[in-house]
């Protein structure tokens, strides 16, 4: 038996907007989207439960202070879209996007500085009590009381900390790790999934090409003889063949094999070599095979196909795939280093 799918229901978010047009009155721009200006009342409230972090003195009420990817946004107009979803986390992401396009086609068709809008508040359509919406993607782990740290615990953190710092494999994998990390932490980062995945695919990338570049120099002369014997063998057998085209891409892709360029191959070489579990192993091919097919391709996938990828638990210390990926070829990498150094 087929498992139903969640029940689809009405919400409500506002967003404070500004721009350089904005309607004196309530305006409707589709059934699901209100444009209104705040009464004196509103605005004021709309301060008091949003003070900009960084503080100005300014004639303007109309203020938009940037962290990026998001920005903190003061106005006398609101914004309104109503969304179907199933949950509070749903209906947030869906309206952002909603805001993301009504914001770009108002910037790229009205002259003057671009439109911002920031989510504050949500309810359902059938409740009373609004929630703010920055509260939703809050997460709390509860730890224990911690154990002792002792010396032995530090071994690994020791190799990890110095292989880091003098490695440039290792330090390239760690800036991409650490970017991903903070990419996600951010409030209002769910539009940078795409972002978000790469830099995990960019962490094990960097791992496989700095393990493969050593690979390739130590069997440079093997590789240069089969690259010859097989270029012998195309250059005999090129004029038979009745699809050049197609004979010629092929042997482009079977020299890539021979030199150990191609990543997939080059992930599961670098995975023995690291002695990284098969599991991971599967994972991190998967993992760059939908960056080939879909992060390559923006607009292709709609943002549930990153759901596997980016996806955590309930808690702030639950890591999703990509993450868990990308963290086991840059630990892996770095105990190999210090094993060998």
């Amino acid at each position: 038996m087929r498992p139903q799918p969640p029940t689809q229901e009405l919400w409500l978010t506002w967003w404070i907007v500004t721009g350089p047009k904005l309607p004196h009155e309530e305006f409707r721009f589709t059934d699901q989207i209100v444009f209104a200006p705040l009464s004196q009342e509103a605005f004021n409230d709309s301060k008091e439960r949003r003070a900009p972090v960084f503080k100005m003195n300014a004639s303007l009420d109309s203020q938009v202070t940037s962290y990026p990817p998001r920005d903190e946004v003061q106005s006398r107009h609101r914004l309104q879209i109503n969304v179907e979803a199933a949950n509070a986390d749903d209906a947030c992401d869906i309206a952002q996007r909603i805001a993301d396009r009504l914001l770009l086609s108002l910037s790229l068709s009205i002259p003057g500085r671009r439109y911002h809008a920031e989510l504050r508040m949500l309810r359902r359509a059938d409740e009373h009590q609004e929630v703010t919406a920055w509260s939703q993607s809050a997460r709390i782990a509860m730890f224990q009381e911690p154990d002792p740290l002792i010396e032995s615990d530090l071994t690994d953190a020791r190799a990890l900390f110095a292989t880091i710092e003098k490695d440039s494999v290792a330090e390239n994998a760690y800036i991409h790790l650490l970017t991903a990390w903070q990419l996600q932490a951010t409030a209002g980062a769910k539009p940078l999934q795409r972002s978000v995945l790469q830099h995990y695919v960019l962490c094990v990338e960097a791992i496989v090409s700095g393990i493969m570049t050593s690979i390739r120099r130590e069997r440079a002369d093997s590789i240069r003889q089969d690259e010859r014997k097989f270029a012998s063998e195309f250059a005999e057998t090129f004029s038979r063949r009745a699809n050049k085209p197609e004979a010629i891409r092929e042997a482009s892709t079977e020299l890539r094999n021979i030199g150990l360029i191609n990543m997939l191959p080059s992930i599961a070489t670098v995975a023995s070599v690291l002695r990284i579990p098969e599991d991971a192993k599967d994972q991190a091919i998967n993992l760059y095979r939908f960056r080939s097919s879909s992060l390559s391709h923006p607009g292709r996938d709609k943002p549930v196909a990153f759901q596997k990828w980016l996806s955590s638990g309930p808690t702030v210390d639950q890591f999703c795939l990509a993450d868990m990926v990308a963290r086991s070829f840059l630990a892996a990498y770095c105990k190999h280093i210090a094993e060998t150094s």
